[in-house]
């Protein structure tokens, strides 16, 4: 567990740096992130709602069912990561 809590720390970090470059301008993607995230409706994202969605998408690449991920899979969780529709 220890292990997928910096994993997920990780692609945190990487969707902070990803999401401002690719979507600068773009409020709609953020809007349908913390719509994809905020589990009590309450028009925000907790750290642990954050975690939630990536523990989501990790299990979705994570295809083999192995509680880890290749380099393909990785490449697949990242563009989640990336993506309005993620985990959606």
């Amino acid at each position: 567990m220890k292990s997928m809590n910096a994993l997920a720390a990780a692609a945190l970090t990487s969707l902070a740096f990803a999401v401002p470059s690719a979507y600068a301008d773009d409020t709609k993607n953020a809007d349908n992130f913390v719509k994809m995230c905020d589990a009590d409706k309450d028009g925000t994202i907790s750290k642990a709602e954050a975690m939630k969605m990536v523990e989501k998408m990790f299990d979705k690449a994570d295809t083999k069912k192995a509680g880890r991920l290749d380099k393909k899979q990785v490449e697949t969780f990242l563009k989640m990561l990336v993506s309005d529709s993620a985990g959606g």
